[in-house]
Parts: C-alpha cells; structure tokens; sequence
C-alpha cells in the first residue's frame, strides 16, 4: 500500500530533481498521488518549502467570445472547431479574479487561492504564480503574447514538472512551436473593463506532444512521489530542443486523430507555398 503523500515527501523530491529555489511550472494530477495530506496545498508547499516559485496554467475558456461583427476568417485558425461561443459571456476576465476552467484541477485552484499569488493578462489561457518570482513571471503576459511566462521561465533558469500527466500538458511546447514559426491559434474574449471582443492567442492542439518524447530524453528526470509519476525537464532545454523539431517537421506534434480540426489547420499551414 503505498503511503500517504506529505509536504516533507514533496520538499524531499524537488530536492533530488534540482528544483529547490527555482521557478517551476507545474502540470499535474492531484489524483494521481494517492492520498495526500493537506491536499493541494500540501503539494505547493512543498515545491515552495526550498525557496522556489510555482507557476501553474490556469486557463478559463469561459471568457471566450464571438468575434467582431464583420471579422474576416484569419487563415490556418481553425475558426469553425466548435470553441467559439454564439453569445459573449456576461463577464469580463479579470486576473484578480479565481475563476479558473474546471479541468485545470485543483493544484491550480489551490494556487489562485493564494494570499500574494500573481496571474497573467491572457484572457483564455493565463498562468498564474506564487512564491518570490511570481510577479516577474506572469508580468509579461497579454493577450497577444500567451507564452510570456514560459519564456520568462527559461530565461531564470526554470523547470517543468509533468506531475501525473504527459507531454500533452506542456504547454511550453506551444511556445516552441511559435520560435519554429509556426502561429498560435487566435480567439476572441471579453476582458473586465474593455469593450467588445478582444483577440487572444493561445495554443493549439497538444495531443501529439508525447510524440516529441524521444526528443526530450536527455534532458529528462524522473521521479515517483506516492503514486505520481514525475518528469522534469530545464525549460530552456525543451524550448530550444522542441523549435528544432518543429522547424526540422512543423507536423511533428500533430494528434493525427481524423476530426481535429485544429490539427488540420496545422496541416494546411505546413503546406509548400
């Protein structure tokens, strides 16, 4: 039976992985731990206890708004993939506000609860951040610059954890895609405080990340806290080593599931012109 996870076992493993006193952007399942004492919590913690940062995605497709009357269809966006709403939400983003979608679990929830915790401008696909870098981390970011904070991350030297989940969680990857040329989806969303639609980039389709996995080997560590499977990548290294595939093969991280629309923009934007 495997023991109940705690801050102490938390702290004990950031260690191990080199993590103490960086900034880490943490995907996760809370679920996949087994139990946990202190929940959510306890795991922030823990990532916090050496004197380190945790940044989290804390995405709220909520905002996500029609486009402006008369808006031309920009090429390769997909437009049509069913993740435009009819009607604008009766809101504005906020990133004071806690609002977070439901599926980003609860470590982010957790975050966004925070006393002094910071969140980015992106009204669709913001991050959000805690502990002594938060601020410079999450500054950056708008609605036309989403990777702000994962660039950022790379510059201080900062790491990913893939807590649980898969390389479909790495968002970073997205920024990688963008250094190889490739564009970020646009939406549309409403913003507290400003009228009508504002256009927002975020990432595309990440189902095919764990294609890049051979890629990244080198640049991996591994670890199991309680029943978590943990990954560890310097985010610098996968942002450099991911442009490359994606420059080499702009197809590399694509799902190949026959309906993704998304993807199928990809493919169209790959084409020789």
């Amino acid at each position: 039976m495997i023991a109940e996870v705690t801050t102490a076992d938390v702290r004990a493993a950031a260690d191990r992985l080199g993590l103490a006193g960086r900034a880490v952007c943490l995907h996760s399942s809370l679920s996949s731990f087994g139990r946990v004492r202190g929940g959510a919590d306890a795991l922030v913690d823990g990532l916090l206890a050496g004197g380190g940062t945790v940044l989290v995605p804390t995405a709220s497709a909520g905002f996500a708004a029609p486009p402006p009357a008369g808006h031309v269809p920009l090429p390769h966006n997909s437009e049509d993939d069913g993740s435009i709403p009819a009607v604008a939400p009766p809101t504005g983003y906020d990133p004071a506000g806690d609002i977070v979608d439901r599926e980003m679990g609860a470590i982010p929830r957790a975050v966004l609860a925070r006393p002094g915790r910071f969140r980015g401008a992106n009204p669709l696909s913001s991050f959000a951040a805690v502990g002594p870098l938060a601020r410079d981390l999450v500054a950056g970011q708008s609605a036309e610059d989403v990777f702000a904070p994962l660039r950022e991350l790379a510059v201080r030297d900062g790491a990913v954890l893939l807590a649980g989940v898969g390389l479909d969680a790495l968002t970073l990857l997205h920024a990688a895609e963008e250094d190889a040329g490739l564009a970020p989806m646009v939406r549309w969303a409403r913003v507290a405080g400003v009228p009508g639609a504002v256009p927002t980039r975020h990432g595309g389709c990440s189902r095919g990340f764990e294609r890049l996995a051979p890629d990244l080997a080198t640049l991996e560590r591994r670890d199991v806290v309680g029943a978590s499977r943990w990954r560890v990548y310097p985010a610098a290294g996968v942002l450099s080593a991911g442009a490359d595939v994606f420059r080499r093969d702009p197809l590399a991280g694509i799902c190949g599931r026959p309906h993704c629309r998304r993807c199928a923009a990809r493919l169209i934007e790959a084409r020789p012109r």
